[in-house]
């Protein structure tokens, strides 16, 4: 009883104590959709990674191994867009393009194991989740290095030459 009143007084604790800026790591425009975003695809993302290295290793042995392959891929997926803090416009496209990208991914994924495994259900859905993670992969990637800055110039609508 007290261990959950702790952990309860603790949460509320951190709560109640964050800074001002919750966004300190996302530069504006890519804010509250932009987080979610990219936390989405960074789980699905990370999933997809722990199954692709256990289809690769003929499985995993221990628990421990599957959270160290879940994490370290989740954290590489999300610091990716993280690190991109330094210009708004940049994070966001590529963080959007990462969310596209899985669920293109996806849908790619689910259609060839559809195919190839004549519908085995448990196939299908990890190779559904190994292609959003390599969309995941292959849109970030695109949309961060596409990314080549407000190209409009300002052009008048209308000019007048006046000979003299």
């Amino acid at each position: 009883m007290r261990a959950t009143a702790l952990v309860l007084a603790c949460a509320v604790g951190v709560a109640l104590a964050r800074p001002s800026s919750v966004t300190a790591q996302f530069a504006d425009p890519c804010e509250l959709t932009c987080i979610g975003t990219l936390g989405a695809t960074g789980f699905v993302a990370a999933t997809g990674a722990s199954i692709a290295v256990g289809r690769i290793t003929g499985g995993m042995s221990t628990v421990n191994q599957g959270l160290f392959v879940w994490g370290t891929s989740f954290a590489v997926f999300t610091g990716g867009g993280m690190a991109l803090s330094g210009n708004g416009a940049r994070q966001e496209r590529a963080v959007y393009a990462a969310g596209i990208g899985t669920l293109t991914g996806a849908l790619m994924g689910l259609t060839i194991e559809a195919i190839r495994t004549d519908g085995d259900e448990p196939r299908v859905l990890a190779g559904t989740l190994v292609g959003a993670m390599v969309g995941a992969l292959a849109g970030g990637v695109y949309g961060a290095l596409s990314y080549t800055g407000d190209t409009r110039e300002s052009v008048p609508l209308m000019s007048i030459s006046v000979p003299f």
